[in-house]
């Protein structure tokens, strides 16, 4: 039979590409490949789907009796080979880069190979087969199952062994877990690296040459190091990663993946920070630990609890939530509500009555670090269903505790670090259902537990760690303040929880010592600049805190509009131009909606005025995040004019750039000034870091620069 001329070239085309595969296969195994065949390489996931289909196609093709499909399978044959053979060698081409488990790949290697040459060969020996079609079903089914068997392979070297046979193969059945018997890593960190990582980090596909299978194959780390360092700010290479932003190459897990949640994140964190246990119990953790309420919450049951309401309305729930204030459903399709405060500042006793629209649906309460007071519990008293209630680090003194009486479900009461005392706790044994108290580090002494235990046998009193002969670090003061930023002065407070630690504070952005820091007296005092406060306690006997900080400014003169010269990166837009003078300033978190980040184009603001404004002054509110790649600016500029065009330097500053991996992210402040100045126009510039630093992860890529507000004076 006469073949087409396309036929031809894919007949050829297959005997080169297979020529090249064995020699490859057999020869090939210190070779390196330039970059346009590893992008070659790099489709073998993409085009491995297609030689299989069309292998499935010609079989029931060739088992059909139809003489007329006879040119049709020829042709399919034909393309078959050919598809197969390329799929084979960008196969081959991948495995170059490395991170695969010798034995599996060697497997998928040779069942590929087979794969490609069998394709082949069927097209060669296509009309002696045909003439016996016993033969020539067997010969397809054997040639289904060497396709299924390399699919076997290539499947355990991308998700892990048995991933093709697992469903038939006997599960090991998983006891059910409690936070009382569960292991942290074992039940709460392994699923987790389970989930998102092993993808890549198993023992069959080794990215980076790292496994994460075993505990010892985490501890060993790959070809970059360990994954942790307890002593490193950021804790090291796998957080470092996973922190990058999501556009950066070596940023974890690959953009396209499915990405950790914050939750997930935090689990990771806090384990690693607590020293990462391979062996410690959910239930050995300190009472009210970050950790052990995050396991708590992830080893709860999947199946939602049942509740004697309704759920709320889904709009008014949305409409609860703001940048303080966060409230959510406690699990899919249930009626409860959790609700959780951030921000001290920003915390009004009118923003916990207006919870009192879902009243009956709020079942957990997080109130800790709120300045709330004792005439705030008496709202608190009106969530009859709350069961869970953290009260901890408030400035309640205990006196309006016996406004919670009604809360006939409470199982949790937090009222560490609290002036509570033990006079005060004399209404538990109003709540039936009170299981847990968490008093450490308040007004109850040893003498009380021991008689509040007595009286209360069905409730576990927490005092949290009580070792009297170790040399404990002190927790850094917390600064309260109405405002961050304000037109004419601000008023600010610190606290700290330890009695008798001495609190003192610098306003000029210098740290804090213990002999010539300002002294805090306790009562609020003043700011009417420009600073950046910073503040610790120290105490004789323990170690001197780290130090608290947070900038503040005077708002200034806002500009009538903001044009940017260049758009912002789209994940990092905030709220474009607006977000420079909405006297907003952002947190830590590049990933919340309010900074304006850039990296390939510099950020170039222009501010206009409609009438002429003498300017003396400009401050710049950044982020940097080293590890992040978000780094200082190369340059600020602040530029002046009348008319929109004829621009005039007024101030040029070069911040000084980090010389090593620091502390994890943090809010930078600059301030240009110059000789009072008249002018309509600013022009206001950063450019981003060019390249990296030799001693940076990232070096020699680009840096980012994050700007959220910019301050005129």
């Amino acid at each position: 039979m006469k073949q087409n001329s396309w036929i031809s070239y894919l007949i050829n085309g297959s005997i080169a590409l297979n020529s090249m595969l064995l020699f490859l296969a057999i020869f090939g195994s210190s070779m390196l490949l330039p970059a346009w065949l590893q992008v070659l390489g790099r489709m073998h996931p993409l085009v491995l789907h297609f030689p299989i289909v069309m292998i499935c196609v010609a079989v029931l093709l060739e088992w059909s009796e139809n003489t007329e499909l006879l040119p049709w399978k020829d042709r399919w044959l034909a393309a078959t080979a050919f598809v197969a053979a390329f799929s084979a060698l960008a196969g081959l081409f991948l495995s170059k880069e490395g991170g695969y488990e010798p034995g599996v790949l060697s497997w998928h290697q040779w069942t590929g190979t087979g794969v490609s040459l069998g394709a082949f060969a069927w097209w060669t020996f296509r009309d002696k087969l045909r003439g016996n079609q016993g033969i020539s079903r067997v010969f397809s089914v054997a040639f289904l199952v060497l396709v299924a068997v390399a699919g076997h392979y290539g499947a355990s070297l991308t998700h892990g062994d048995n991933y093709l046979l697992a469903p038939i193969l006997p599960q090991k059945e998983t006891e059910a877990t409690t936070p009382e018997s569960a292991l942290v890593f074992a039940h709460v960190v392994r699923p987790i690296l389970k989930e998102k990582c092993m993808n890549c980090h198993n023992p069959g596909k080794q990215k980076g040459d790292l496994n994460m299978e075993t505990e010892a194959s985490l501890l060993k780390g790959g070809k970059n190091g360990p994954l942790w360092d307890l002593k490193a700010p950021d804790l090291g290479l796998l957080l470092r990663r996973i922190h990058l932003p999501v556009e950066e190459k070596e940023h974890m897990p690959p953009k396209g993946k499915s990405p950790l949640t914050p939750d997930e994140i935090s689990i990771l964190q806090w384990w690693i920070k607590s020293g990462a246990s391979f062996s410690t119990r959910v239930s050995d953790l300190p009472a009210g630990d970050t950790l052990r309420i995050l396991a708590e919450e992830r080893l709860k049951p999947a199946a939602p609890l049942s509740y004697p309401f309704k759920a709320a309305d889904e709009q008014t729930v949305q409409s609860l939530n703001s940048d303080y204030r966060a409230v959510y459903p406690l699990s899919l399709n249930s009626p409860a509500l959790g609700v959780s405060f951030y921000g001290i500042s920003a915390f009004k006793s009118e923003d916990l009555k207006a919870l009192q629209v879902v009243q009956d649906q709020v079942v957990e309460l997080n109130l800790n670090q709120m300045p709330v007071k004792d005439e705030d519990l008496s709202t608190v008293g009106l969530f009859k269903h709350l069961r869970k209630l953290n009260l901890a680090s408030t400035g309640i003194t205990g006196a309006g505790l016996t406004n919670l009486i009604g809360l006939k479900d409470l199982q949790e009461l937090v009222l560490s670090g609290t002036a509570v005392k033990a006079s005060h706790l004399t209404f538990l044994a109003e709540l039936p259902a009170l299981k847990q108290v968490f008093v450490w580090n308040t007004g109850v002494g040893v003498q009380d537990l021991e008689q509040l235990r007595k009286s209360n046998p069905g409730i576990r009193f927490n005092e949290g760690f009580t070792g009297t002969d170790v040399v404990a670090k002190l927790n850094a003061p917390i600064i309260e303040s109405a405002e961050q930023v304000f037109s004419s002065f601000t008023k600010v407070k610190l606290k700290n929880f330890i009695q008798g630690a001495e609190l003192r504070y610098t306003l000029d952005g210098t740290q804090p010592d213990s002999v010539h820091a300002l002294v805090y007296t306790g009562d609020s005092f003043t700011i009417d600049r420009s600073c950046a406060l910073k503040a610790r306690a120290f105490l004789p006997g323990w170690i001197s805190s780290e130090t608290s900080s947070r900038d503040f400014y005077k708002s200034g003169i806002i500009p009538d509009s903001i044009v940017l010269s260049y758009p912002p990166n789209p994940q990092y837009k905030a709220q474009g131009g607006k977000s420079l003078a909405d006297l907003k300033i952002g947190d830590t978190d590049f990933r919340t909606n309010k900074w304006l980040g850039y990296k390939e184009t510099p950020f170039e603001a222009i501010f206009q005025f409609r009438q002429p404004k003498s300017l003396h002054a400009l401050s710049f509110s950044t982020l940097v995040d080293i590890g992040s790649y978000i780094m200082p600016a190369a340059e600020l500029q602040v530029w002046g004019c009348m008319d929109g065009r004829s621009w005039k330097l007024l101030k040029k500053l070069i911040p000084e750039q980090p010389q090593k991996l620091g502390m994890p992210g943090y809010k930078q402040g600059y301030t240009l000034s110059f000789p009072a100045q008249e002018v309509k126009y600013l022009k206001l510039v950063a450019k981003p870091v060019s390249k990296l630093p030799a001693w940076h992860p990232g070096k020699g890529d680009l840096g980012w620069v994050f700007i959220d507000e910019i301050f005129v004076e």
